[in-house]
């Protein structure tokens, strides 16, 4: 495998703090679990990078998008539990907009292309 595919199989694209912030609004949690639910909603061959996570986490509570307190639950080990805060919120909004811009570019692309001839192939589900 050369090195430029097995660069894309991971999701390392700058909207990871945006998909970051959505899970952790949706529900407060621990990286290992976001880890999880992040690797639900990508698509194959794409993957998780976990050290990037945990690294985008890091930051992400250091902007101070995200706090976190330590949890223990009956025999288990701590886990940190990220939580969004008021200005998370107004990030995860201005996330929301750049990928609102982001998709109808793309579209635009994909309409143009489609006009010379090319088959995008089956438009993804929800």
């Amino acid at each position: 495998m050369s090195q430029d595919e097995d660069r894309r199989r991971y999701q390392t694209g700058r909207h990871l703090g945006g998909f970051l912030l959505l899970l952790v609004a949706m529900r407060a949690d621990h990286g290992a679990s976001l880890i999880e639910r992040l690797r639900g909603l990508q698509a194959p061959p794409l993957t998780v990078d976990t050290g990037r996570v945990y690294r985008a986490l890091r930051t992400l509570e250091q902007e101070g998008a995200l706090s976190s307190t330590w949890t223990v639950a009956d025999g288990e080990q701590p886990v940190r539990v990220y939580r969004l805060t008021p200005a998370g919120r107004e990030r995860l909004d201005r996330e929301a907009a750049e990928i609102r811009a982001r998709r109808d570019g793309l579209d635009r692309f994909l309409a143009m292309w489609r006009e010379l001839g090319g088959d995008a192939g089956p438009e993804p589900g929800p």
